[in-house]
């Protein structure tokens, strides 16, 4: 049970004895939905629009449940990250995540038909903010009482491992290993981001424009898209380390409290 005495400033904080079974269960609502979307678009033949359109309003039920435990939660959807961004200068004015989206627009070209961009649009809005919400929202809320450090760790782990579930779906196992890889990496950049800056619209933007980029590109993995994710990735490792020290001294310094109320540092 949170205790709401503790909760009445500063980023959303849930003080948990046993914060990891919560994180885990919250981590699976996302990954749950989206599964049972896209078995439901599957059974029902669904084509590529109808597709994108089914696990689009399964990301968005997901998403509105998210907002809903937030709601009730002590905290407000402001301290969630419903806000406008601080600290944009000290995260480089986030500079680095258009580049990402650049390098692999560049690499992979733009296959994806017409009449399905629509579609695919409102997919990645919906899963950016189903899965930042779920992640970056209220996962991170609950370990960040065990110390911000941990709660970034934990968040990007659980987001990463998550996405094997993509094996059930048949994808190839060195495509699973190489989305895990990337997953991870992302979700380090867009936890230290929510750290320091306090705001949620950072990642959901970028989120959103990296999935969106990629569904353009038909998922490519040729030789030239594999060294467009490569140098994407090299460029979040870079970016990931230039935020830690300055979202772990942001973190300290909202002092978020653990179970006893004691501060964590």
């Amino acid at each position: 049970m949170v205790d709401q005495t503790h909760d009445t400033h500063g980023p959303a904080s849930w003080p948990l004895r046993h914060r990891w079974p919560v994180a885990i269960a919250f981590a699976l609502v996302p990954v749950v939905f989206t599964a049972a979307a896209s078995a439901t678009a599957e059974l029902t033949g669904a084509d590529d629009i109808g597709a994108a359109l089914v696990i689009a309003a399964g990301a968005a039920v997901s998403a509105l449940i998210g907002l809903g435990v937030m709601k009730v939660s002590p905290a407000t959807l402001r301290r969630y990250g419903f806000r406008a961004a601080h600290r944009a200068a000290a995260a480089w004015w986030f500079a680095p995540l258009p580049i990402t989206v650049l390098i692999v627009l560049l690499t992979q070209g733009v296959h994806l038909p017409v009449p399905t961009v629509a579609a695919y649009a409102v997919l990645t809005i919906a899963v950016a903010v189903n899965e930042e919400v779920w992640f970056r929202g209220i996962v991170l809320a609950v370990l960040r009482s065990a110390g911000v450090r941990g709660a970034v760790i934990g968040t990007s782990a659980l987001f990463g491992v998550l996405h094997l579930a993509n094996l059930a779906g048949g994808e190839n196992p060195a495509d699973a290993a190489l989305q895990l890889v990337f997953a991870v990496l992302f979700g380090l950049v867009a936890a230290l981001l929510v750290v320091l800056t306090g705001s949620l619209w950072p990642g959901i933007l970028w989120h959103a424009a990296w999935d969106f980029t990629n569904y353009l590109g038909g998922n490519a993995t040729t030789p030239a898209a594999l060294i467009g994710i490569g140098l994407a990735c090299a460029l979040m490792l870079v970016y990931a380390i230039v935020l830690w020290p300055r979202a772990m001294r942001a973190g300290a310094a909202a002092s978020p409290l653990d179970a006893d109320g004691a501060p964590v540092r």
